[in-house]
């Protein structure tokens, strides 16, 4: 008796997994998200400073909402308060896009170092 093959859904007329599509979908509506205007100006606006540096090239200096650092722009990353969650079906998407795409009070901006170390909470 033959083994019993695994089905498994495709899509792009079977060049792709299920997951891969979803992985597809998720990175296109990230880069999207990126030119939407909170994420791509306004919550920046609400934390910078004139730079107080000995710089003379770096204008504006960003305030990390975990350690209050400043920061220069490159190392700052904006970051949504409320986790975007996944997408990883069509019934996932409306409330995905609805978080991904939020207003300026929904995000806030972390250095480096403390996007990566996301152990911390806002007091609220």
């Amino acid at each position: 008796m033959a083994a019993r093959e695994k089905k498994t859904r495709t899509r792009a007329g079977g060049e792709w997994l299920e997951s891969q599509y979803w992985a597809f979908l998720r990175s296109a509506l990230r880069r999207a998200s990126t030119r939407y205007p909170p994420i791509a100006r306004l919550a920046l606006d609400l934390t910078k400073r004139p730079s107080q540096s000995d710089n003379k090239r770096l204008k504006w200096e960003f305030q990390c909402a975990a350690c209050e650092g400043w920061y220069a722009r490159k190392l700052v990353r904006v970051d949504h308060i409320y986790p975007v969650g996944s997408l990883l079906c069509y019934d996932d998407a409306p409330a995905y896009i609805a978080r991904l795409f939020c207003e300026p009070e929904d995000l806030r901006i972390l250095c480096v170092d403390c996007d990566l170390d996301r152990g911390w909470e806002l007091e609220e």
